[in-house]
């Protein structure tokens, strides 16, 4: 993630520029072409042109049309999940948190409608023209706890300058990016994977050439089939050699694929070189084009086939941003349910957690859909962003018709027993990484505390705090997905990692059991009764 300085500024908006600029030009350029009867300049121009103009016209706008269709939504939740749920968020409901979902004007005031519009979307999955009358006791018991923390009166009726925020209701925002890109996507991914084949990890995926776009050929000639054959999702597994100490599966985030991760993985693997690192892929938010994310279950159902097929039994669980959501499903549902099928980790126990940069976390705080989807971007690490995340094709369909909010939630109290570890940005441009420090500590004066530690100062460490078994990572001159970028950074990353892995070597020597290893063995006890 670049910076905030002018030269970088001036940069990314004329990168942006000259990439949007590629297709309405290649059209141009044949249109003229045509009047002079050849080709103008060069027949490899004209060629290039006709490829860039068909990929706008028969790959991009078709797409743009067929991407608008309306999200599945998971089966609706009972009034008992929805009240519990609800009474979770009010725990943390602030002003704030209720008027950012709603874009309007300085000083325009919600109405009681609009919080209707919003929570029919939010709680229910619905259009306010689909409501049922026998909601309307439960939505007027949530508007008037909402009332309570908005500050003022909430007016009868509905203000028209209002527009709440309905992530997988709204329109699928995206911005065409030309063929060209699409190439250098390939050779980034080709380069990556160069890298991660010296270090030591195999491929996995299905030998098909034409699933994703663009082709992926040095995988599709050198991957070894994958050992998910129901969904073959792709990954990297770098194999486990040690009895005594636990493999790690890491879940990326939204961007290039595992690029920026390169050299934290070549870390991890140096540290602890018998340790097991199996990366998965998650292509439709790589800059693919791609089949859609898998919903909740057929991904936790599919990363445990994965592991299964390995021998990994117990694993540590790193996951960095939209990854931090995957480890949500997978270390929530460990303490819902022992059926297998559903429960992944009924034979994959992950005791312990680190969460990167964690989407999660207060997820009915407006921050992150606003951040990445409706934002108009201004500073430069915005810009980047905008163009090179948010509003790639795939990439927007995954959250605005696949990623449902309440899956993905996940409260303090979610963790027990489980030893997690949490990394934070203080300049987070995606998450409210202040208000989720805060959370996660408890702590009620935040600018305080960070006047007392001296945040913001040049070269600050990260501050930590640990409680209960719970770890937070501070950082607080870092953006989102910049603790990969120097060493310094990915220090206390590495050193957790280092700690989990080694749990079970620490456990015998001791000869103690820890409450999550207690929690585990109940949970396998139970389903070797079933």
């Amino acid at each position: 993630m670049i910076g905030h300085s002018r030269p970088e500024y001036v940069f990314i908006r004329i990168a942006i520029l000259a990439l949007r600029l590629i297709a309405p030009l290649s059209i141009f350029y044949l249109v003229v072409s045509y009047r002079a009867a050849a080709f103008l300049w060069s027949p490899f121009l004209g060629v290039y042109a006709v490829v860039e103009a068909a990929f706008f016209l028969n790959v991009y706008l078709p797409r743009r049309f067929y991407l608008q269709q309306d999200a599945k939504h998971p089966p609706r939740m009972s009034r008992a999940e929805r009240e519990a749920l609800f009474h979770k968020c009010a725990d943390t409901m602030t002003s704030e948190s209720i008027s950012g979902w709603f874009l309007r004007s300085p000083g325009r005031q919600i109405w009681r409608d609009n919080v209707v519009d919003w929570l029919l979307w939010a709680l229910f999955s619905v259009r306010n023209s689909d409501t049922h009358s026998e909601w309307e006791d439960e939505l007027d018991y949530y508007i008037t706890v909402m009332g309570e923390h908005v500050g003022y009166p909430l007016r009868p009726g509905s203000n028209p300058e209002m527009q709440c925020l309905r992530l997988t209701m709204d329109s699928v925002h995206m911005v065409h990016r030309p063929f060209v890109w699409y190439m250098i996507v390939c050779f980034v991914d080709t380069l990556t994977s160069i890298a991660l084949y010296i270090q030591g990890f195999t491929h996995y995926n299905t030998r098909k050439w034409l699933h994703v776009f663009p082709p992926r050929p040095l995988l599709s000639l050198f991957s070894q089939t994958s050992r998910d054959t129901e969904t073959n999702i792709p990954y990297w597994y770098r194999p486990h050699r040690s009895p005594t100490k636990l493999p790690i599966l890491f879940i990326h985030g939204i961007g290039i694929g595992l690029l920026p991760y390169v050299a934290f993985l070549r870390e991890l693997a140096a540290q602890d070189p018998d340790v097991g690192i199996l990366a998965i892929e998650i292509l439709p938010i790589s800059m693919h084009i791609a089949a859609p994310p898998l919903a909740r279950d057929p991904m936790c159902a599919a990363i445990t086939r994965i592991l299964n097929a390995h021998g990994l039994s117990r694993v540590v669980l790193a996951g960095h941003s939209y990854g931090t959501v995957i480890s949500a499903h997978l270390m929530r549902r460990q303490w819902a349910s022992v059926d297998p099928p559903l429960n992944p980790l009924a034979h994959a126990q992950q005791p312990l957690l680190l969460l990167i940069d964690p989407v999660p976390f207060l997820l009915h705080y407006p921050a992150v859909a606003y951040n990445f989807v409706y934002r108009q971007p201004r500073r430069a690490n915005e810009w980047q962003l905008w163009y090179f995340a948010s509003r790639d094709a795939d990439t927007a369909r995954a959250l605005s018709r696949h990623f449902f909010w309440y899956e993905c939630i996940l409260f303090r109290e979610d963790r027990r027993p489980m030893p997690v570890t949490v990394s934070l940005a203080g300049r987070d441009q995606i998450v409210d990484a202040r208000a989720v420090r805060a959370y996660l500590t408890g702590s009620k004066d935040l600018e305080g505390e960070g006047n007392a530690a001296g945040e913001g100062g040049a070269g600050q460490p990260p501050t930590r705090w640990a409680q209960n078994g719970l770890e937070v990572f501070y950082f607080p001159e870092l953006d989102h997905a910049t603790v990969f970028d120097t060493p310094r950074d990915r220090a206390p990353l590495l050193g957790a990692l280092r700690r989990f892995v080694r749990q079970d070597e620490e456990e015998e020597e001791t000869g103690s059991e820890t409450g999550a290893d207690a929690a585990v063995a109940r949970l396998v006890d139970v389903e070797r009764s079933i």
